[in-house]
């Protein structure tokens, strides 16, 4: 699941000394809501006591808006804001290109919030990791996107209104070439403290507030068939892909059919001629491998090594391998723009886990290449 970082609203809000002007119209969006915030001469220092002890029926969204905005302080969340503002004609909100990502990432807020839509659900995505991919029956391409996601945020409405006493949902979606992207947010939002400076003994904190919903993702590739989902729980995930097969592609057995979820063919690694082919100056290797024999007792083994298939082969281990016997793979996959590699793990039939925020093609593109995924 997406992770939420710890929010300094001290580091934060300094980086609006001089840029007051960004923090007033973002709280003038909240008027009337805000008790006591004197929004004509609101400056940092100011804003910082409001959000300690200050009241009003809007606070805790005024909150939760800025730990959206500090969501996307990162190097990948500035990517997804610039990608999103240069799809809007005439608007450039950093001409200069001098404003601190935090500054940026408030003033898209307030001034164009579709685009900072746009930008959050993509930078959400790019943070899940652990995803099961199953494969519809035919290659089917979504009639019209944003009505589709309509239909399903009104599905999962109804269904999780039922299941969780809680009708709050919300579907964003957004394409991406041959996929087609949700980010369905739901539940009751969930809350963490917001911290302030103070002695590492006795740090200020203020109350506990809000923090966005839960967050799932629906990943589709309308060339294959196949749709990638992380959730939570196995029930949501089930109550998720059906819902998304009858809103969007009209029928909610598309995703059923005997083997559609099995995905994966990790038997691929104990065959003798396995190897791990790569292109150009990219390097792969299997580093941790768990598997069984079939021996008395029934003994489970993990080795973690820079290369487990060359271990394997060393201490006799690799000709012992069987179908059936591969309970989970990581791969590590280098790429010249990024020396710490990629760690992929593959577990089960339909289980993936790695970060996508970069290379997510390529990954999959090896993972086909090296027949261990259908």
């Amino acid at each position: 699941m997406a992770k939420h970082r710890k929010f300094s609203a001290d580091r934060f809000l300094d980086k609006f000394q001089g840029h007051e002007a960004l923090i007033r119209a973002f709280a003038r969006t909240f008027e009337p809501g805000l008790n006591g915030l004197d929004l004509e001469t609101l400056d940092v220092p100011a804003f910082k006591g409001y959000l300690i002890n200050g009241e009003g029926d809007r606070k805790d969204d005024l909150v939760e808006g800025l730990y959206q905005a500090y969501d996307l302080c990162t190097t990948d969340g500035h990517e997804a804001l610039v990608a999103a503002c240069a799809g809007l004609a005439g608007y450039d909100p950093d001409i200069d290109g001098a404003l601190h990502v935090e500054c940026l990432s408030l003033k898209v807020l307030t001034e164009r919030p579709e685009a900072f839509e746009l930008a959050y659900a993509h930078n959400s995505l790019t943070q899940a990791q652990r995803f099961t991919i199953v494969r519809g029956k035919v290659a089917r391409a979504i009639t019209d996107p944003s009505a589709a996601a309509a239909r399903f945020e009104a599905k999962m409405r109804e269904v999780f209104k039922g299941d969780k006493k809680s009708d709050r949902v919300l579907v964003r979606q957004y394409q991406e070439g041959n996929r087609t992207n949700f980010v369905v947010y739901h539940e009751r939002r969930t809350k963490a403290e917001l911290t302030f400076g103070g002695t590492k003994s006795r740090p200020r904190i203020a109350p506990k507030v809000f923090r966005p919903a839960q967050q799932d993702f629906v990943s589709y590739d309308h060339t294959a068939g196949q749709v990638e989902i992380e959730t939570r729980f196995e029930k949501e995930e089930t109550s998720i892909r059906q819902g998304f097969a009858e809103c969007c592609l009209g029928d909610a057995e598309f995703f059923e059919d005997e083997g559609a979820a099995s995905r994966l063919v990790l038997d691929k690694i104990a065959e003798p001629g396995f190897e791990l082919r790569v292109k150009g100056r990219d390097l792969a290797s299997l580093v941790d491998l768990r598997f069984t024999l079939p021996q008395t007792h029934g003994p489970s083994f993990a080795v973690r090594s820079k290369n487990v298939l060359s271990t394997l082969e060393k201490n006799g281990l690799r000709s012992q391998l069987g179908p059936s016997m591969i309970q989970r793979a990581t791969f590590k996959i280098v790429f010249p723009d990024d020396a710490r590699g990629k760690r992929v793990e593959l577990s089960g039939v339909n289980s993936v886990k790695f970060n996508r925020a970069t290379h997510a093609d390529d990954v999959f593109a090896y993972l086909d290449l090296w027949k261990v995924l259908r």
